[in-house]
């Protein structure tokens, strides 16, 4: 059971869920490198290139944000949107991205965002 719990977090590691709950409605995540004009779609935040950008999807707002290469974590962000994959003690926090937005009067609005696995979307 350990030896399956340990592979598991590594592919998750790498691989972070596409879908997520925020704020109790369903957000979508895609990924794509672009630093050859092809629009590759990624699942692995080891090979994000310079030309990346995150799709997301969520409630009735549709944002392309670009890469925004950060020590210590992988984000995207437009400077009003920012969507983070965060590194909490030299590991990603890919399952709880930090998705937050930057209001006009200069206060940040944080959701709070978990990712949504295939078991869960099955039970």
């Amino acid at each position: 059971m350990t030896f399956i719990s340990f592979f598991l977090s590594i592919f998750i590691t790498l691989n972070p869920s596409p879908t997520f709950n925020c704020d109790g409605d369903r957000l979508t995540a895609v990924i794509r490198n672009n630093l050859n004009g092809d629009f590759a779609l990624t699942n692995d935040l080891e090979k994000i290139d310079k030309g990346a950008f995150v799709v997301l999807n969520w409630r009735d707002v549709n944002l392309m944000l670009p890469v925004s290469f950060k020590v210590g974590d992988i984000s995207f962000t437009d400077k009003k949107w920012l969507w983070s994959y965060q590194d909490e003690r030299n590991g990603l926090r890919i399952d709880r991205p930090r998705f937050a937005k930057l209001l006009s009067n200069g206060e940040v609005q944080e959701f709070s965002c978990k990712a949504i696995y295939i078991e869960d979307r099955l039970s």
